[in-house]
């Protein structure tokens, strides 16, 4: 019987290789969320700190806080851009990762059935071999049955 050799071991190759590849940028969209949730905490804490001070003049106060209020309100943009990002980063990756494993399973599959056939094919040479061997004892049985009559 032929080695065992999977058909789709090359789209097998290529997917997982795409996996590693969308797996990496899920950890990056990962690392840009966590930065963008670090700014918008200091973009907040900014404007907490701007708000809460009092020791310039109105209109130079007033329009420091909107500076900040505006920065904290782009922050969180960014923030929820970033988690978008991550959403879709993890839905790519659960793609790629599925459609790895369908092939790992189809694979593993062909490969027990393989397995199974190389028995099967293994156990009908066997049984050829003993009935060959079982008619030539018998062949030769009735051959010095006959040169002894």
């Amino acid at each position: 019987m032929r080695r065992y050799s999977f058909s789709l071991g090359t789209v097998l190759r290529a997917r997982r290789a795409q996996e590693s590849i969308v797996r990496a940028n899920l950890q990056t969209a990962h690392m840009a969320a966590t930065a963008a949730e670090l700014a918008a905490n200091a973009s907040l804490a900014h404007y907490e700190e701007v708000i809460g001070s009092r020791d310039e003049e109105l209109m130079v106060h007033h329009e420091r806080g909107e500076l900040a209020a505006r920065a904290v309100i782009g922050a969180a943009e960014s923030l929820a851009g970033a988690r978008a990002a991550v959403t879709v980063a993890m839905n790519n990756y659960l793609a790629a990762a599925r459609e790895v494993s369908l092939l790992e399973r189809l694979d593993e599959r062909r490969r027990e059935q393989h397995a199974l056939d190389a028995r099967h094919e293994e156990a009908t040479e066997v049984d050829e071999l003993v009935i060959n061997r079982h008619a030539r004892r018998e062949a030769r049985a009735r051959k010095r049955a006959g040169d002894g009559a």
